[in-house]
Parts: C-alpha cells; sequence; structure tokens
C-alpha cells in the first residue's frame, strides 16, 4: 500500500510539472531560424511515445550533411517525450545543426531496459533515415539533461561496450558519438535516497521499476557502474550551484574523474543568479545564461569534431 501510494504521489507530482511546462512552452517565443518535422514513428506498429522529431536550420546555404546532434530529454524516467525540448532544440538546429529529439516509454508503463531498447531503436532509425535527410552521421554529439543526462550516459558505455549489448538486448549503431554533453544529470538512480525531495523519497520504489523483472541489469544502472574501463569520447558537464540536483553533478564529477575520462565544465555558480535552476539551459533557451550555456556546449562540439 505504500509504494501504491508513493506511485500516486510521484506520479502526481510529474502532472503538476506537465502544467507548469505547458504553460511555460506556451508563453515562450520560439527561437527564429529552424524549422521541424515531427512524430515520426520509429518502430512498426508504435505505442504514442515511440515517436521522434526532426530540426533544421532554415537557412543551409550547401547540399553537405549537417553535424547531428541527438537529444534526450529528461523528466525523472515517468515523464515527458519528444516535444519536450522543442524550443530547445529549434534553438540548437538555427545554430547550424540537424537535430534528432526522441520519446520513449516511461516509467511505471516500462523499466529502464525497455527504456534503452526504445532509445536504441529510435537511434537505429536514425541510422537508416538521417543520412538521406541530411545528417552526418560521422559528426554526432549526444544529449541529455536531468534523467536523459542518465538516459545519454548509458547509451554511450552500453554503444562502446559488447557486454552490457547483451545485457540490454541492443544492437550496437553503426555509427558512433563524438562527443557527449550532461546537463544537470541525474546519473546515479542508485542514490537517489541521499537527496531531498519526492523523487529521494520514492528512490527505493523508482529503483524497483527500474529494474522490474530484468535483475540482470541492477548493477548497471548508475553511470560510476558502467563507465569502468571504458574508451569513451569527450564529455561535457553542464550545471550548477542552484540546480536541485547539483549533488547528482558532483557525484558524476567524482565518476568522471576516478575513470580518468576526458571531460570539460560548464558550472554556474550561486553568486551568478538563483534562477539558474535545475536544466534552466533547457527549459529557457531565450535566457542570456541560457544561450551563452549552450553555444558553449555546441563550441565544445566544434573542437572535438575539429580533433578528428
Amino acid at each position: 500500500m505504500a509504494g501504491d501510494t508513493l506511485l500516486v504521489q510521484l506520479m502526481h507530482n510529474w502532472q503538476e510539472i506537465a502544467k507548469k511546462d505547458q504553460k511555460r512552452i506556451l508563453r515562450q517565443q520560439k527561437p527564429l531560424g529552424s524549422f521541424a518535422q515531427t512524430n515520426y514513428s520509429y518502430v512498426s506498429k508504435a505505442d504514442p511515445l515511440q515517436k521522434l522529431n526532426l530540426y533544421f536550420p532554415l537557412a543551409n546555404s550547401s547540399a553537405e550533411k549537417l553535424p547531428t546532434i541527438v537529444d534526450i530529454h529528461g523528466g525523472g524516467w515517468m515523464y515527458g517525450d519528444c516535444h519536450l525540448n522543442d524550443n530547445y532544440c529549434r534553438f540548437l538546429a538555427s545554430q547550424g545543426y540537424a537535430i534528432m529529439s526522441m520519446s520513449y516509454r516511461l516509467l511505471p508503463q516500462v523499466g529502464l531496459k525497455k527504456i534503452v531498447e526504445d532509445i536504441f531503436e529510435s537511434l537505429h532509425w536514425l541510422e537508416k533515415f538521417g543520412p538521406q535527410k541530411g545528417f552526418d552521421l560521422a559528426r554526432v554529439l549526444l544529449v541529455g539533461d536531468s534523467a536523459g543526462g542518465h538516459l545519454a550516459g548509458l547509451t554511450l558505455c552500453i554503444q562502446k561496450n559488447p557486454q552490457l549489448q547483451s545485457l540490454y538486448e541492443v544492437e550496437a549503431l553503426k555509427f558512433n558519438f563524438d562527443a557527449l554533453a550532461v546537463v544537470c544529470g541525474v546519473m546515479e538512480p542508485s542514490k537517489l535516497a541521499l537527496g531531498k525531495g519526492i523523487m529521494s523519497q520514492a528512490a527505493n520504489l523508482q529503483l524497483d521499476l527500474m529494474i522490474g523483472q530484468d535483475s540482470e541489469i541492477a548493477d548497471t544502472i548508475d553511470f560510476s557502474q558502467v563507465c569502468q574501463n571504458i574508451d569513451l569520447p569527450p564529455i561535457m558537464v553542464i550545471g550548477g550551484e542552484e540546480d536541485s540536483f547539483w549533488w547528482q553533478t558532483k557525484l558524476f564529477l567524482k565518476a568522471l574523474k576516478k575513470s580518468q575520462l576526458r571531460f570539460q565544465t560548464k558550472i554556474w555558480l550561486h553568486s551568478q543568479g538563483s534562477h539558474l535552476k535545475h536544466v534552466f539551459n533547457v527549459t529557457h533557451w531565450e535566457w542570456a545564461e541560457s544561450q551563452e550555456t549552450n553555444l558553449a556546449m555546441l563550441n565544445f562540439f566544434k573542437q572535438t569534431i575539429a580533433k578528428k
């Protein structure tokens, strides 16, 4: 009964966040200079959440393929879809990139293994159809915010590790990711109980939902568990001291240092503004601080692919 009550509270929390997000999105001005193609099904007989969106700059003066950004939305593994980060993706596209963002099935409908399966299915769709639509899959940045950061980090590690591919029952992609950018990532789900708020109160329930009947993945949920002994590409860590999950960013940085992975940071301090909260650069693309952050991320990507 206690677990059922917690689940109801948790889902109510995300419903309230959804209402606030919808109000914010409706009043926000859309970025100029890009356009979207929406709601492609990436599997046959698709669930409503097995869809993806594509974004492109309006002004693409050459026939050359554009560098690719794959965005994985956050939402505590329980909320969101490929439209949640619409304005953020439009802004990134306006800077000269081809963007793909996917929906994926959510807790409690499915567990983490099926979420990962959906992400890889969407990436295989991009592998098949992206090049003819102008995506350059020789230049790919993987991005995720909050729980999407966790999923992006996990996806990157699975792509680089055949054992993890077998465990999660996914097929490796024919293209690789040149870099990873994580925005306010919640990278250590098994440690959620260390924090505050409803997600921490429901930490054990969320872990149970994530693992479900797939007990074989229980030791491969946290980024710190799966990143060891893998040669990963450069990583950019975006975060801030006003973020309610700042403590998770610190755990992420600790894991990167311990595994001696290449990374750089864009961290906002308390003194730089109390409004710079969780995933602010995704939810408020229009703020000067957000544009500074997102352009820094794109510059990181440019520098990375220039070294290839």
